[in-house]
């Protein structure tokens, strides 16, 4: 069974440079990135619900089957991605998603930061 694991994490680190090279080129993450942070601000975001569903779903309008797609979520996997929110912040290189997580990051910083200059009022 161990040996198993072992040719599959071989197998999933020969191919991951490939298949995320595809899945650039498919514009999978586009479409993923467009679910969770639409570009038009109308549109409802999908909520992640900590598994690939989303992700699955859009590999399947691709026209990838069943045993390509459980290998390009081992691939996900093996880049630090948990489910599909995750592709889009660990495995994309870019993505909105990602840049509004950190805008607000940077804006808390900043807020606190400006609350700690300010003068109390006690003083």
């Amino acid at each position: 069974m161990e040996e198993d694991n072992l040719e599959d994490e071989e197998l999933i680190r020969g191919i991951a440079p490939y298949v995320l090279g595809v899945l650039k080129g498919s514009k999978f993450f586009g479409r993923l990135d467009d679910l969770f942070c639409p570009a038009d601000p109308a549109q409802i975001a999908a909520r992640c619900d900590h598994s690939f569903g989303h992700s699955t779903e859009i590999l399947r309008q691709l026209g990838f089957d069943p045993a390509d797609i459980a290998e390009i979520v081992g691939v996900l996997r093996a880049n630090g991605a948990c489910c599909d929110c995750e592709v889009l912040s660990n495995v994309a290189e870019e993505s909105r998603l990602k840049a509004k997580y950190w805008k607000s990051k940077a804006a808390e910083l900043l807020a606190h930061e400006n609350r700690d200059l300010e003068p109390s009022a006690g003083v």
